[in-house]
């Protein structure tokens, strides 16, 4: 970081913030569910801030700025900049949450630093206003990287969604940002067709906030007035989302029965499901054409936790190519995912 006047004094009220919202969350503690999420609208709804060049200025030389050099944080790539470069060409600056879904479109919106990051201009244009998921196939999906484990992603989901899969590395800091936004605004999280609400979940627990992503919190809370409580406080997800007696996302978010993934999708020869499940689950599978009729069905013994199909019919019989249904179920629920079979 370069510790100029202006860096110093945005440190110095970082760290006065500090004291200041050790409370900050205290009218909300006792909440869950939506009566939560709607509290924290109203404790974070603070920022004003309507000037999307002060922002660049603030994200490349201040926010994200490490002694001269900027990072991409879909890639990893390291960019040095000039001190007055403030994302004019290449790299420049992701709206996390799309431009293109903001209702209304606001300058407090396009604006606000807590979805505003560092990209790869090529890399920024084609994720464009993609929704976040994760891919059914990487091999299959178009990959950007410059350092390992930094790898993202474009592809298909096994709904058959092109999404955009973020590197292991900063996708819990997307999910809270999109998590942020969507408290923040209201906006909607079903974006291109996917609800993004599991996701973000799951990548926000499988990368929680780290130093850095907490030391960002405090400096837009000098610069902007306002905090992401999911940064905070990471167990707010859950609690909202997923309300329960206990805070405990383990507990929580495992699922009792879901298709883990299907690949490949779309298949000419053999398909494979991944399933997840609890230990001694009995479950049974089923393939659905598009008029609902069952062509094939198999059970999972013991503690299986895959199966294959070869677009045949319980009989043997080839199946026509098209679009089919995978449904599983046993006594915690059931799941369903699309496959399109090609010959």
């Amino acid at each position: 970081m370069k510790y100029n006047t202006k860096t110093l004094i945005t440190l110095l009220f970082a760290l006065l913030a500090f004291g200041l919202w050790a409370d900050f969350y205290d009218s909300v503690e006792d909440l869950r569910g939506m009566p939560l999420y709607y509290a924290l609208q109203d404790l974070i709804d603070t920022n004003t801030y309507s000037s999307y060049d002060g922002a660049k200025v603030f994200l490349f030389q201040e926010l994200d700025n490490n002694s001269g050099t900027v990072t991409c944080v879909y890639t990893g790539k390291i960019y040095p900049i000039e001190d007055d470069y403030s994302g004019q060409s290449n790299p420049n600056t992701e709206h996390t949450f799309a431009q293109s879904w903001f209702t209304p479109e606001t300058n407090v919106k396009k604006s606000d630093l807590h979805h505003l990051f560092i990209t790869t201009m090529q890399v920024n244009s084609s994720r464009g206003n993609l929704p976040f998921g994760n891919v059914a196939s990487t091999a299959a999906s178009d990959v950007y990287y410059d350092d390992t484990p930094w790898q993202s992603y474009r592809g298909r989901d096994t709904w058959q969604h092109t999404v955009f899969q973020v590197n292991p590395h900063f996708r819990g800091n997307t999910a809270r940002a999109i998590l942020y936004f969507h408290t923040r605004y209201g906006d909607s999280l079903t974006q291109g067709g996917v609800n993004m609400l599991d996701t973000m979940i799951d990548w926000h627990y499988a990368d929680p906030p780290d130093e850095a992503e907490r030391n960002r919190n405090d400096m837009l809370y000098s610069f902007q007035g306002n905090r992401n409580p999911f940064v905070d406080r990471p167990e707010f997800v859950n609690r909202i989302w997923n309300p329960s007696p206990s805070d405990d996302p383990v507990v929580d978010l495992v699922p009792a029965l879901r298709i883990d993934n299907i690949y490949p999708n779309p298949f000419r020869e053999v398909l494979n499901v991944a399933i997840d499940a609890k230990p001694g689950s009995k479950i049974s599978a089923g393939i659905y054409n598009l008029k609902g009729q069952l062509v094939y069905s198999t059970f999972l013994e013991d503690n299986q936790r895959d199966f294959s199909w070869n677009g045949k019919d319980g009989y043997g019989n080839e199946m026509p190519s098209g679009l089919y249904f995978i449904r599983i179920s046993g006594n915690d629920g059931t799941d369903i995912a699309k496959v399109l079979y090609t010959k």
